[in-house]
């Protein structure tokens, strides 16, 4: 018989450790959530919009509403409404207000504006670190993108504000709740 010659014991493999703890799951924020957080963040910007807004425009008083039997007429009267509801500074005012407050809160340390925090909420890369502001900046067209192109008419102001919409709807058809403007700046919404 022969004989295997002995080389000594054998030593295990190494093991193997990827760093990620085993029970560490990424909870995604989904549509309805996000859309809770999205009216907080509405009625809040709203009470500052308008505290600050009163200082800022005066409204402009709307002409006599005209019978709904002439289209002419009525069209016009809707241009009238929002260019007197809606002048230049306060268009401009109001989609630096949107921008300012996303934007830095979602990339400040807290990674979440108020209503975001309310809800449990958190903004991050797809790898999970914190936004700088061009990314906050970039993920938040969809809220002040469609009021700031009201500069460029009604028509123009519509369809930015269709597309913006169809943005934030596909949170809820996306494995991983991500918004077209999640995946233009590269983030996720994940619950904490």
């Amino acid at each position: 018989m022969a004989s295997v010659p002995n080389s000594g014991p054998t030593a295990p493999p190494p093991p193997v450790w990827d760093a990620r703890p085993v029970d560490m799951q990424v909870h995604y924020a989904g549509f309805w959530i996000r859309t809770a957080a999205a009216i907080v963040d509405g009625l809040i910007l709203g009470v500052i919009a308008q505290v600050v807004g009163y200082f800022i425009v005066e409204p402009k008083a709307l002409p006599a509403l005209p019978s709904a039997q002439n289209t002419q007429a009525f069209y016009n009267y809707i241009q009238a409404a929002v260019q007197a509801a809606a002048p230049v500074q306060q268009i401009v005012f109001s989609a630096v207000l949107c921008w300012a407050y996303f934007a830095f809160q979602e990339s400040s340390a807290a990674q979440a504006t108020l209503g975001k925090r309310a809800l449990g909420l958190r903004v991050s890369t797809v790898e999970g670190g914190r936004l700088d502001l061009a990314k906050a900046s970039l993920r938040t067209w969809p809220i002040y993108l469609p009021g700031a192109a009201l500069l460029l008419g009604t028509g123009v102001a519509s369809l930015v504000y269709f597309v913006a919409i169809v943005a934030c709807l596909v949170v809820a058809f996306s494995s991983r709740k991500q918004g077209i403007h999640d995946r233009m700046a590269g983030t996720i919404v994940t619950r904490i």
